[in-house]
């Protein structure tokens, strides 16, 4: 039902990210990698529900593949986002507090107060907006050194899934369908494969 950026020559990112996203988690997989895939097939899967099932899954990273689209049409690059520190972590880790759990067993604490939850989580939104930052760097770096594309390199964002999960999380915009000459590139199955590749 949202078919998402749409290309000159009509490529649609959903089909585009959805291919990338299936490669990648195969890399993975034979890397003896577990993975949880929002959808590995063409439906519409809402924002909420791609949280939920991340969070849920109890993952240790959150990757989020997108393409991209812009009025301009020369507009072109590579560009990773991590959840922006403007982001107020006090108030997602008072929600945290009182509608989750931490998970870390009976021996850490006999009843933690609302308080040291809160602290625990704020802790944790810090720590994986660090390891956010750290996986984003590295994968730019992979880009630009095995792809021939431009890097605009890693970016902040509030976007609901950065976030809404609890674990280190990126959105990878893979390149611009607005762009003639990307949208020729994403369109070949070698290229999204290197792109796949890269990311790992």
């Amino acid at each position: 039902t949202d078919p998402g950026a749409i290309g000159r020559t009509g490529l649609k990112e959903k089909s585009v990210t959805l291919d990338i996203a299936k490669r990648l988690s195969s890399l993975l997989r034979s890397a003896g990698i577990e993975v949880v895939m929002v959808r590995s097939t063409d439906k519409f899967v809402p924002l909420s529900d791609r949280v939920n099932i991340a969070n849920q899954s109890k993952a240790d990273l959150f990757l989020s593949i997108h393409a991209n689209t812009n009025r301009v049409g020369w507009l072109n690059g590579f560009e990773v986002y991590y959840v922006s520190a403007n982001i107020d972590d006090s108030r997602r880790a008072m929600y945290a507090a009182n509608n989750l759990s931490l998970n870390l067993g009976s021996s850490c604490f006999v009843n933690p107060s609302l308080d040291l939850k809160a602290i625990l989580w704020d802790m944790i939104y810090t720590y994986s907006r660090a390891e956010s930052i750290e996986l984003a760097r590295s994968i730019c770096h992979s880009i630009d050194h095995d792809l021939n594309t431009r890097v605009l390199g890693i970016k902040a964002a509030n976007f609901y899934v950065l976030k809404g999960v609890y674990m280190p999380a990126i959105l990878i915009e893979v390149g611009f369908l607005s762009n003639y000459n990307e949208e020729r590139m994403l369109k070949n199955s070698y290229y999204r494969q290197q792109i796949a590749s890269a990311i790992i």
